[in-house]
């Protein structure tokens, strides 16, 4: 009985200082990589390399298989290439520095999520939900609504959340209907928030591929998700509205408080984007560089404004853990992406491929819907999303020159995007699909014509802006 609970104490040390080993290398990593961008020196992005070479080694053995084959074989790619091509070795470290702003705001955002569930957010979102509804057509306006919100805020943490109240909600109706509502009014909306959103690391790796500005992005891709979220909505009230059912009486103190607390929440959120929006201006700095240095200020100041510091210092100490497990996944995945991805620009592979696809330059709609459909068609395969972004970011480079950067983002950005409704192994549908117990690629069906329309009405908008 000793000798186990020796194993056991032994096992728990060992995973704490692996824990320790992997805080400091990836908070180096960030903060080398903040240091650099007000220190260009050569010698800080070699430094941050080695760091990023190490967090890769150490993180391999407890990331996700799937992850981990993803990284080993752009790795084992990425390195034949280079011998292959005979490519310097000596600027090798510095070439895992190229995902240093994804992996910096990736390590960064959960501290807003924190905030947000410390702050009660998302209970004062449920409360609204609940009153008022006589059908289950506005229930799923109203859950629409409450997804769309906190998908804002903490993200991927919104699926149990919102699933949790719909089924509560939904009891008394069969599971194919419950399981209908909730895949359309959880993931859907997802989808529709992220299309703007400013901590979706998709639109920043979009961003850094074709140079656009999240500025002048941000109100193309607000208009196209209030467009999708006023269309959805109002679908799904007419599909859902001839299910009835009661609902808790109004309480008129509750709801002023209730929406007295969101009112905060917005509040919240666009100044968030105001201050980040005023240090890129002031600063020169890229607008998710920005987002970056404003993250931890930012939310620790709302943190004390709303007196709840201690309960957000020791709930983010609480979980940091469980984040460093996720940071893993990330680390063995974008490092040897972005080995990947620099190795191969400096070969002539790039060239030789662009050959062939030379005459879409000349038919910008078709390539925007090549986009759109390589897209979905990665993602019914298994392909992360993370590398079909890496793949198509290399592919639309050489027409930057000759195709308005702005519109080939907003394509990209709503492409991938999509697959958060129709990915069938992506982390929405899995994560929802945990709770369901179905055929995955049920999920996808479910939301698929609606995907092929919001991709859809991506392409028009780009071509429209050419």
């Amino acid at each position: 009985m000793d000798f186990v609970k020796i194993r056991r104490d032994n096992a728990l040390r060992k995973r704490d200082i692996m824990n320790r080993l992997l805080f400091y290398l990836y908070t180096s990593y960030a903060l080398l990589f903040i240091l650099n961008l007000f220190i260009a020196w050569d010698g800080i992005l070699t430094i941050q390399g080695v760091i990023g070479v190490l967090a890769l080694i150490f993180s391999i053995r407890g990331a996700n298989r799937t992850y981990q084959s993803i990284g080993i074989v752009f790795l084992i790619i990425a390195l034949a290439l280079m011998v292959t091509y005979d490519l310097p070795f000596q600027d090798l470290a510095t070439y895992f520095t190229s995902m240093a702003l994804l992996l910096t705001l990736l390590y960064f955002i959960p501290f807003i999520n924190h905030y947000m569930i410390v702050g009660g957010y998302e209970q004062s979102l449920f409360n609204l939900l609940q009153k008022n509804t006589p059908n289950l057509g506005k229930f799923y306006v109203k859950s629409y609504l409450t997804s769309y919100t906190l998908t804002l805020f903490i993200f991927i943490s919104t699926i149990p959340l919102v699933y949790s109240l719909v089924k509560e909600k939904t009891a008394h109706l069969s599971s194919q209907v419950t399981h209908q509502f909730a895949t359309r009014a959880i993931l859907r909306p997802f989808a529709a928030a992220n299309t703007w959103s400013p901590i979706e690391v998709y639109i920043a790796m979009v961003v850094a591929f074709t140079g656009s500005s999240y500025l002048i992005l941000l109100p193309v891709l607000f208009a196209f998700s209030i467009t999708m979220l006023l269309i959805d909505a109002s679908l799904g009230y007419m599909k859902f509205k001839h299910i009835t059912f009661d609902g808790p009486d109004e309480d008129q103190e509750d709801l002023h408080v209730n929406r007295r607390h969101l009112t905060s929440l917005a509040g919240f959120l666009i100044l968030f984007i105001l201050v980040a929006a005023g240090v890129h201006l002031l600063s020169g700095l890229d607008f998710f560089e920005s987002i970056i240095l404003i993250i931890i200020p930012y939310t620790f100041l709302w943190a004390y404004a709303t007196k709840k510091q201690r309960t957000f210092m020791r709930y983010t100490q609480k979980v940091w853990g469980d984040h460093i497990w996720t940071m893993q996944n990330f680390m063995v995945l974008l490092l040897p992406i972005g080995l990947f991805n620099e190795i191969i620009s400096q070969t002539p592979i790039l060239d030789a491929a662009m050959t062939s696809f030379a005459w879409l330059e000349q038919t910008p709609l078709l390539l925007f819907i090549f986009i759109q459909l390589s897209s979905m068609v990665l993602a019914f395969v298994g392909f992360h999303p993370l590398v079909t972004l890496s793949l198509q970011g290399l592919f639309v480079t050489p027409f930057l020159d000759t195709i308005s950067p702005l519109s080939i983002s907003v394509v990209m950005i709503v492409s991938v995007i999509a697959n958060d409704m129709t990915g069938t192994f992506n982390i929405p549908i899995t994560m929802l699909n945990q709770y369901f117990k179905r055929n995955p690629y049920q999920l996808t069906l479910w939301n698929i014509g609606y995907a092929l329309t919001f991709g859809g009405v991506g392409v028009l908008i780009a071509w429209l802006l050419l």
